[in-house]
């Protein structure tokens, strides 16, 4: 690892949607010999600001509506971080004299700007990744800001087109047909959408269901062929593992006759091993939603966008034969074949750019200079 710089993965708790993404990449980029460490935005809250963002997360949870309205009105969070907190991770920067930066949350990009005051001499690499196809809440706060850093995007709205991918599982995909004839249903991590009320109209037109619930609350009272996977109610992404890591988010299958055993994947988030089972998924329309799509060729039904962002996705995953509105699929009569021309569309894609790769190679050409 002689000679590498290490890579700063700058990104957040709010939801799952630019968590597991950065994680993903920190592992890529191990793998291919590079040092690589995630920071997240929440580990430098105050605690009565930490606790305030955990019953946001509940009434969002609770209220689908209420999480649009709060989309629509993101605003800077910079009275939400601890002083101290802060100045001890820019005095680090400043003592490692760390100079790439992967942003994926732009709730960072003001402690960039602090950062780059402090080391006027080094020259920074920042990229500023894209996990919708339009920008995000988080970056439309700073628009001042937004031309920082490089632009990454994953998929883009305006050019309807995918530029760049994270791979998450090296194991090929498995075939459609050896599928089960089973749907995942989610909410992503929050679990906010309208994924709970599709649940009948999917059982009745004869799939399976393998649900991620909140609480095993909302496993209760499911029916026989629907499976309930949960997190692990004592994870939380702003916290590190005993070694100073964090992790991908453990699961469980949840049981009415015994306790729910939490596990999880160092390489990627286990959960997208269900992922790869399933004919389709059934979501809102998150930026990792569509990166588990990509990596599993697992088609994408699409429910209620959270954001405008979010809508911007599934018009590019429609227009690209990758994903369908639920409205759609069902006036098909809920089409298995529908599902596997999808899965065809997104085998036979043509191969976007693999970013931890390219990242990794600027990195060397850095050095190398």
């Amino acid at each position: 690892m002689s000679g590498k710089r290490t890579t700063v993965i700058l990104t957040s708790a709010v939801g799952l949607g630019v968590y597991i993404p950065a994680l993903l990449i920190q592992r890529n980029l191990r793998f291919m010999d590079h040092v690589a460490e995630v920071e997240v935005l929440e580990s430098l809250f105050t605690p009565e600001r930490l606790a305030a963002h955990l019953a946001h997360r509940k009434a969002h949870h609770e209220n689908f509506a209420l999480a649009q309205i709060a989309n629509r009105m993101v605003r800077d969070v910079e009275d939400c971080l601890d002083t101290d907190r802060v100045q001890a991770l820019l005095e680090r920067w400043v003592r490692e004299q760390r100079s790439r930066f992967i942003v994926w949350s732009g709730f960072w990009l003001p402690l960039i700007e602090r950062y780059r005051a402090l080391v006027t001499g080094l020259q920074l690499e920042v990229d500023h990744c894209r996990i919708d196809a339009d920008i995000s809440a988080s970056f439309r706060v700073f628009p001042q800001l937004r031309t920082t850093g490089n632009e990454i995007w994953l998929w883009h709205g305006a050019s309807g087109r995918v530029l760049h991918e994270i791979p998450v599982a090296a194991a090929p995909v498995p075939e459609f047909t050896r599928r089960p004839q089973r749907l995942v249903v989610h909410g992503g991590g929050w679990g906010i959408g309208t994924y709970r009320d599709t649940l009948t109209s999917l059982r009745l037109a004869g799939y399976g269901i393998d649900l991620v619930v909140h609480s095993t609350e909302e496993s209760a009272g499911q029916a026989a062929d629907t499976r309930c996977y949960m997190l692990d109610p004592a994870w939380e992404p702003w916290l590190r593992s005993a070694s100073g890591e964090h992790i991908f988010p453990p699961m469980g299958e949840v049981s009415n006759d015994s306790p729910t055993v939490f596990a999880g994947r160092d390489d990627y988030h286990v959960f997208h091993d269900v992922i790869r089972r399933a004919r389709a998924i059934v979501s809102k329309p998150g930026g990792c939603t569509l990166i588990d799509s990509l990596a599993a060729a697992t088609p994408v039904i699409f429910l209620e966008a959270y954001s405008q962002a979010e809508q911007c996705n599934a018009q590019v995953w429609e227009k690209l034969g990758y994903g369908i509105s639920l409205h759609h699929w069902a006036a098909t009569g809920y089409s298995l074949r529908v599902l596997e021309e999808m899965h065809h569309n997104i085998i036979a894609r043509r191969p976007a750019i693999d970013y931890p790769a390219a990242w990794a190679v600027r990195g060397a050409a850095e050095v190398a200079a």
